[in-house]
């Protein structure tokens, strides 16, 4: 069975073999903004820039509440969580590093099913010895730590990664391609790309609009995923501008496999 509403982000198929992911940067207070959120009706849900687990107020009556969630963060106003839906459980991964704070590697599983899902927030941390204290290039030192983890045929990325190929020229943060190439050793690539059929640093559509302004868009979310995963892709949708840049500067991302 097919549900379909009349905003087509809210398309939903309601069928035991598609799984939905979620993920936005809330742009903080996810607890005024969450049951717009859970209408989206994910599995997994990514959100960046979201308040503590227990500021949101939940469970709450007459929604969907989440079957678990995990949080990381050292202010709690502000770090990265990861909601699941539909009994899905999540355990975090044993060998999870703090040098890579908000890049979280979880296992979001539910009865024989069990996915390597890796929640992504890129902001400065670290020490500059340790070199990874910039964007993008935190998420190529993480795969390294975890690339155990990333050897998986059910490896899923996403988040809010700060990070494009255009700005390769820069030089400020030149570590995009490298992660690119990274993952497709591991024959892992992203989901807007492949639906779309679109190059990386040539996406047609933003997932964020620097100060709230349309006129100034850009791509930086993303949702890498094993090509086990990709080859049963289904849907990708952004939101719109339109929607969104009243609670956030960035759009959330549904990915439907």
């Amino acid at each position: 069975m097919t549900i379909i509403s009349s905003n087509p982000i809210y398309v939903y198929f309601w069928h035991n073999k598609f799984m939905r992911l979620v993920l936005w940067n809330c742009k903080m207070r996810f607890r005024d903004d969450l049951e717009k959120a859970f209408k989206l009706n994910p599995d997994v849900l990514v959100i960046s820039e979201c308040e503590e687990i227990d500021r949101l107020n939940l469970p709450r009556e007459n929604i969907v509440n989440p079957s678990d969630q995990y949080w990381i963060g050292d202010n709690q106003h502000k770090g990265l969580a990861v909601f699941t839906f539909n009994n899905y459980k999540i355990d975090l991964y044993n060998k999870y590093s703090p040098d890579f704070k908000y890049i979280l590697p979880l296992k979001v599983s539910k009865n024989d099913e069990a996915f390597h899902v890796v929640g992504v927030w890129t902001k400065k941390v670290g020490d500059k010895v340790k070199g990874h204290n910039n964007y993008i290039r935190q998420v190529h030192l993480s795969m390294l730590e975890y690339e155990e983890f990333i050897t998986n045929n059910n490896v899923i990325i996403c988040g809010d990664f700060n990070s494009n190929l255009i700005w390769e020229r820069t030089g400020v943060d030149n570590n995009h391609q490298v992660v690119l190439d990274q993952l497709a050793e591991k024959e892992i690539y992203s989901s807007y790309h492949q639906f779309f059929n679109e190059e990386q640093g040539k996406e047609t559509q933003a997932t964020y609009y620097h100060y709230h302004k349309k006129d100034r868009p850009f791509h930086i979310d993303f949702c890498f995923m094993s090509k086990n995963l990709l080859d049963n892709l289904n849907h990708v949708e952004l939101g719109s501008f339109e929607e969104w840049s009243g609670l956030s500067d960035h759009v959330p991302m549904v990915v439907d496999f």
